[in-house]
């Protein structure tokens, strides 16, 4: 065993097709897949508090892709699709202490970087 090789799967052709499928479908250049990766979280309710947070989400989507590539001015690395959490409804805290969580929450939407 001491004169063993590691074997290296790395090159393997078929490796990055699920990654290359994820950046066709997401319009971003494939040349970019190895690179981190950058994302938008937001988070999807039922309550009307919630109505505009997927439309903010998908416009800094969107807004990223349009800055991503190889460019001077742009961001190298991979696009990833938008991901969302649960929300909590100010319904459920309404008039107490506990809305205060669910105020913020409307409020963020995060933009996720991921080394890879």
């Amino acid at each position: 065993m001491r004169n063993s090789k590691p074997v290296l799967i790395d090159n393997n052709p078929g490796r990055s097709a699920q990654t290359f499928g994820i950046a066709r479908e997401l319009g971003t250049e494939v040349d970019l897949i190895h690179e981190p990766s950058v994302g938008v979280v937001g988070n999807k309710g039922d309550s009307q508090c919630y109505l505009g947070v997927q439309t903010k989400v998908e416009v800094i989507q969107e807004t990223l892709r349009q800055k991503i590539g190889y460019g001077i001015d742009q961001i190298r690395m991979r696009l990833i699709q938008p991901e969302y959490t649960i929300a909590t409804s100010d319904g459920m805290g309404k008039g107490t202490k506990e809305m205060r969580y669910s105020l913020i929450g409307r409020e963020v939407t995060t933009i996720q970087f991921v080394n890879t």
